[in-house]
């Protein structure tokens, strides 16, 4: 715990070191220059070439140590962010909250780690730094912080607000854009063939063109407003050797060594803040998502999750239930369904039946009382309910690994028993099933999302659709079959398709 608390300020620390290395080598180069032109005796030369040799030994070390520190207190920060935010997702959030929260983890963890590293710890070291050259510049010539300070605020202060002003607009814009793009090149990717047989493709085409012209100019306007930042760097930069430089000329009295000291302080004592610009003005979608996972956790809620549950007290109690996405369509369900039954939800086509199993799964929201064992179904913790969904993914991965999703404690022995049950067994487990499970039939990729579902242990099933794309012979071989599996469990089948043995049967109305 010692190290995950002290790592960040000795990462801070080892940055601002180097960098104040950096500005101790050259000051002290500069003396040693300035001093040896004059030709004093050697033993005059001795503490300032110790000193030469001191900070450049210290500035590598320091800047090492630095990178070392730097990178573990990073990961070990984003690590405890992970498993909190898991902890958000988990305590069943209404669906736009879950949303947001999944693309924090996915997307924005990793561009915090980015942001932390490249902006955040390098602006504390550079401040840091800069207070030291203030301090050196103070001690060479009081008068020289008339134009060293009003730039150190420019760079500490001004320059970030304006960063934030000019650029985070413009980057907010560019992600939107972006993601407009990115949907319609997935669009186009799905509808393209069809497009082309019916002589539509142009439309696709044309999107794609508006969509890469509207994301050309908003960067072409991000790359405008940072050059101009970049030139307002520039200026203070050259005001303040300017102005340090008409300083030195006004003051005659000032020995040639401070006047070698103080000019070299002036270009190394800001090369903290220089070298962080460019990471700052290309920092935008990192900033934004560092701010959203700091907003995330700070409105992190303590629900209450109940991960044991007897298997007596598996009873499904809805009141007034009615699950929704943007609007309430469907009449409210009040019904109560006891461990081992098996439910059976129809109802006609796009009626919500797919939104019902949503709402169980705790990911869509609903309106009026949804509790197992008592305990609402929005804080239960995962595991309680599972399932297999209308459109179940397939991973980029074999099959084994596609079924120890749902239990990654199962053997290949209990993987093939289910697999021989559903006749899928004619497949590899190790065999690789491609981007989007590409290479298997709808019959099949729904059968392998009812077999993951069949090898958890989770004590309530949700099966939507599982005899879909079957013929008649095979459908009825295969529900005998998840029947015999999900003995004892509590089984919730939404089908189109004939299912003959149910305990229970819901069809839903619309209000």
């Amino acid at each position: 715990m010692k190290s995950k608390n002290y790592a960040m300020p000795a990462a801070i620390a080892a940055g601002a070191f180097a960098l104040a290395a950096g500005a101790g080598l050259t000051v002290s180069s500069a003396w040693l220059i300035t001093v040896a032109s004059t030709q004093p005796p050697i033993l005059a030369l001795g503490v300032s070439i110790v000193l030469v040799r001191f900070f450049g030994i210290f500035r590598a070390v320091a800047r090492y140590g630095e990178r070392v520190i730097s990178h573990e207190a990073i990961f070990r920060k984003l690590t405890a962010i992970r498993v909190r935010l898991f902890k958000v997702v988990s305590s069943r959030l209404d669906s736009s909250d879950v949303a947001r929260t999944v693309k924090t983890i996915i997307d924005d963890v990793e561009r915090a780690q980015e942001f932390y590293l490249r902006v955040t710890l390098p602006k504390i070291a550079a401040a840091i730094s800069l207070s030291i050259t203030v301090l050196l510049a103070f001690w060479i010539s009081p008068a020289s912080l008339f134009w060293i300070l009003p730039v150190s605020a420019s760079f500490s202060l001004l320059i970030p607000r304006l960063t934030s002003l000019f650029l985070d607009p413009v980057t907010e814009k560019i992600e939107e854009a972006e993601n407009a793009y990115a949907r319609d090149i997935s669009s186009t990717s799905h509808a393209i063939i069809e497009a082309e047989v019916f002589g539509y493709s142009s439309f696709y085409l044309d999107k794609l063109s508006h969509d890469a012209t509207n994301l050309r100019v908003d960067e072409q306007r991000n790359a405008s407003r940072i050059s101009l930042l970049q030139f307002l760097v520039t200026f203070s930069l050259g005001v303040a050797l300017i102005g340090v430089s008409t300083h030195l000329w006004l003051s005659p009295e000032i020995v040639a060594v401070n006047v070698s000291m103080l000019i070299f302080l002036v270009l190394v004592g800001f090369e903290g803040y220089i070298t962080w610009f460019p990471s700052l003005f290309l920092a935008g979608k990192n900033r934004r998502a560092a701010r959203n996972v700091d907003l995330l956790l700070s409105s992190e809620i303590e629900s209450e999750k109940v991960r044991q549950i007897r298997p007596s007290e598996f009873t499904l109690q809805l009141s007034g239930f009615a699950p929704f996405w943007r609007e309430q369509i469907l009449t409210p369900i009040t019904m109560t369904l006891m461990p081992g039954e098996i439910l059976l939800i129809t109802g006609e086509s796009g009626i919500g039946k797919s939104t019902l199993a949503a709402s169980l799964f705790g990911i869509a929201p609903y309106q009026g009382l949804a509790t197992i064992g008592g305990v609402e179904i929005k804080n239960l913790a995962s595991g309680i309910v599972t399932g297999s969904l209308q459109r179940g993914h397939v991973f980029n991965t074999t099959l084994r690994e596609n079924l120890k999703i749902g239990n990654t404690d199962v053997s290949d022995q209990e993987i093939n028993l289910v697999l021989r049950d559903l006749e899928l067994d004619y497949i590899e487990l190790d065999q690789q099933l491609g981007e989007f499970g590409r290479p298997l039939s709808g019959g099949e990729a729904k059968r392998l999302a009812t077999a993951r579902a069949l090898i958890s242990k989770s004590p309530i099933l949700i099966l939507d659709e599982p005899l879909e794309y079957l013929d008649y012979a095979r459908a009825q071989r295969i529900e005998k079959r998840i029947i015999a599996h999900t003995v004892g469990r509590t089984l919730i089948v939404i089908s189109h398709s004939p299912w003959l043995k149910y305990s229970r049967k819901l069809i839903l109305a619309r209000e």
